[in-house]
């Protein structure tokens, strides 16, 4: 399960793929229909290209908490959960380091064998002393984070 959801948007892709491109060879195998497989293959790499989450690895600033997003760029809720970090980031750049770690990295595995890290993405909120305060999989809570640095 930790595989694909990991790389679950080459994984859909190559279904996609698949499944139209035998739909294609049943129903005559014409040059028009596999163009516009094809048509259609780049507008979703390309879509995923420009959205997918790219490693950030800004060093924490001591005193200040930090939020520390371990996510592959091949997974859908990775990419879903990026509007959603940019803005937290936007708003609360005086307040929060923000730090994206992709989970094939050499800090990724780190953080994944000590903070038994299952999915992704997963958001740890540390405070200004290191310590962990919350935790979550899946989706960004932003009104959670926001709620942990209230004084």
């Amino acid at each position: 399960m930790q595989w694909f959801n990991h790389h679950s948007v080459l994984i859909v892709g190559i279904l996609i793929a698949i499944g139209v491109g035998s739909t294609i060879v049943r129903r005559g195998n014409r040059t028009r229909d596999w163009l516009i497989l094809a048509g259609t293959l780049v507008v979703y790499f390309g879509a995923w290209f420009a959205l997918r989450p790219v490693s950030r690895l800004t060093p924490p600033v001591p005193g200040k908490p930090f939020l520390v997003e371990v996510q592959s760029p091949y997974c859908f809720a990775c990419v879903a959960a990026k509007p959603a970090v940019d803005r937290l980031e936007a708003e609360l750049r005086d307040k929060l380091v923000i730090r994206r770690v992709d989970i094939r990295s050499p800090e990724g595995q780190q953080l994944v064998r000590e903070h038994q890290v299952q999915f992704t993405p997963t958001f740890l909120l540390f405070d200004a002393t290191g310590k962990e305060q919350w935790r979550g999989s899946g989706s960004l809570d932003a009104e959670r984070v926001r709620g942990e640095l209230a004084p």
